[in-house]
């Protein structure tokens, strides 16, 4: 089976159209990665100073 613009056989089609999902899945799943880190940082952050309150309201 051939495309009827360019003569591009349709396996290379499907295989290019599974190349620019795979990319697009990459792409998304770096910006998804980064956003567990940045919430993984608040939290730590949140926690760090939440027991230095807790230790410096515990020493009064």
């Amino acid at each position: 089976m051939e495309h009827k613009r360019n003569g591009i056989p349709g396996m290379w089609q499907a295989r290019a159209a599974l190349r620019r999902l795979v990319r697009w899945g990459v792409r998304r799943r770096r910006v998804a990665a980064g956003y567990v880190l940045r919430g993984v940082c608040s939290g730590i952050g949140t926690t760090a100073v939440g027991l230095a309150v807790v230790w410096l309201q515990s020493r009064r």
